[in-house]
């Protein structure tokens, strides 16, 4: 599956953007200056209780904040696989 089709699937269930969600975690102090600063079981409790996510989705979601954070957990072959099936940076 493509990093595009996924967060479309997302969205279809969620009704939330990327950008939505980038929004909702600086909103939850999750990310600050534009670095995440919350740790992974933080970001994955919040995405599965408060917005209803699977723990496949709510890992991927992670994944989208951790790339546009630019965080270095994200592993150079995640970074390849995301930008080579749709991930694009936001400007």
């Amino acid at each position: 599956m493509t990093f595009k089709a996924y967060m479309d699937n997302i969205q279809a269930k969620t009704g939330k953007t990327q950008e939505d969600f980038w929004k909702l975690a600086i909103k939850k102090h999750f990310v600050r200056e534009g670095k995440i600063v919350a740790r992974h079981a933080d970001l994955l409790t919040w995405l599965k209780s408060e917005i209803g996510l699977g723990h496949v989705h709510a890992n991927f979601v992670i994944l989208y904040l951790r790339l546009r954070a630019n965080d270095p957990k994200v592993s150079t072959q995640l970074k390849k696989w995301a930008y080579s099936t749709g991930y694009q940076e936001s400007k």
